[in-house]
């Protein structure tokens, strides 16, 4: 098991890297698929020594070995981020068959760029957004077997993405943005009733307490647009893996 893992936690840590890709280049208009890396400080194309995830940038001491400047230290980040949730649906969903703990890490990768493309740009693209829909869907028939088995995590992905429609015209489209709503369909179909008021309500706590710890350190102010995808994003993860154990446990605490 440990040595699978390991293996897991090599092959997230490439996908990451990838996904570093998409993230930057999709906000710059450019291809994602082919096209050499390249340091943005000196635009020097880098070789294949300079682009091993996580390792380069240790043996580089974070600097470009053309230019020295600093490389982003989001980088290595997102790829140690990516290799630990592979290792982690890998091992929570050990019991499932391959192929859906495959599909599994797929939705992981898709929303892990969401995140990280709503943290760092503001945006969040329809172009990660509809095919995490499509492949969620298959992950759903695949788990349940049947169509019957799909109307709990419709109708969760219909209510939570209205529910943020609503939001996103009830605030003029400054408290909310499009791109929430987008996540709301995609928490839903993951996630289904009764996990996904788990998300919200951890999503909605965990953007309002930073909002207030960021105001208490004088780094936001009331009216401060702060990006709530991040929060959207790391409450799924959470109801994804435990969801029914949180619900387990708040049950327990209030009828016993």
């Amino acid at each position: 098991m440990s040595g699978g893992l390991l293996l897991v936690f090599l092959i997230g840590l490439l996908v990451g890297s990838f996904l570093n890709v998409l993230i930057d280049r999709i906000a710059r208009n450019e291809k994602f698929v082919f096209g050499r890396s390249y340091c943005e400080s000196c635009q020097h194309l880098l070789s294949w020594q300079d682009l091993i995830p996580l390792f380069s940038f240790i043996f580089l001491a974070g600097r470009c070995r053309y230019c020295r400047a600093r490389i982003p230290f989001w980088l290595p980040v997102i790829e140690l981020v990516t290799a630990l949730v592979f290792v982690l649906v890998a091992w929570w969903f050990f019991e499932l068959a391959w192929g859906l703990i495959f599909l599994g890490l797929i939705i992981a990768s898709l929303l892990i760029v969401v995140f990280f493309t709503d943290l760092k740009y503001r945006l969040v693209y329809g172009i990660i957004i509809y095919p995490a829909l499509l492949i969620t869907l298959v992950y759903q028939i695949a788990i349940f077997g049947s169509w019957v088995g799909l109307i709990s995590p419709l109708l969760a992905s219909l209510a939570t993405g209205l529910f943020f429609y609503l939001l996103y015209l009830l605030t003029k489209k400054r408290g909310l943005g499009f791109g929430d709503v987008q996540i709301g369909l995609l928490m839903g179909l993951l996630l289904g009733w009764p996990n996904i008021v788990v998300a919200l309500y951890l999503a909605f706590l965990t953007g309002a307490l930073t909002g207030i710890i960021l105001i208490i350190a004088g780094r936001a102010k009331m009216k401060t647009a702060i990006a709530f995808g991040p929060f959207l994003v790391l409450a799924t993860f959470i109801a994804w893996f435990a969801g029914g154990k949180l619900i387990s446990l708040v049950t327990t605490c209030l009828f016993f």
